[in-house]
């Protein structure tokens, strides 16, 4: 009998006991991610802009009335957005811990994961318009509804 079929007849309360799942470790957890939050809080240079434009979508989504599908995909995109962005900064910042001297693959890799950055905030600005587009224009052109 491999070790595979040992893990295959763990109960649950053992597979929580064999991967030390218990509530100090799951506190722990939760300060590291509320750590790198605030890391990339007091340090990001964008953290000012997406908040910002977070505000503006959820005023705007109350302004306008949208739907609860809708209300979904905005919050969707804000975590996605933040998502993305915590991780381009922890890859900058591995980067850095590298070397701060040019190395063409750190650029590539930093450029990449910037990349990665705009094309989430491209989308998510697509999505906005299809989400307010026809809201707005029904504001200034009541006629239509």
């Amino acid at each position: 009998m491999g070790s595979k079929d040992k893990k295959k007849n763990l109960t649950i309360k053992e597979e929580f006991e064999r991967r030390n799942f218990n509530a100090k470790s799951v506190m722990n957890v939760i300060k590291y991610s509320l750590n790198g939050i605030k890391s990339y809080a007091d340090e990001g240079k964008s953290i000012i802009l997406y908040t910002l434009g977070a505000i503006v979508e959820i005023v705007m989504g109350f302004l306008f009335h949208v739907n609860g599908l809708e209300w979904i995909l905005i919050i969707c995109m804000l975590g996605i957005i933040l998502s993305v962005e915590l991780l381009n900064t922890a890859i900058e910042k591995a980067c850095d811990a590298i070397t701060t001297e040019y190395n063409p693959l750190i650029k590539i890799a930093k450029d990449c994961s910037s990349g990665a950055t705009f094309i989430i905030f491209i989308v998510i600005l697509i999505l906005n318009v299809i989400i307010f587009y026809p809201k707005i224009a029904l504001f200034f052109v009541p006629q239509l509804s």
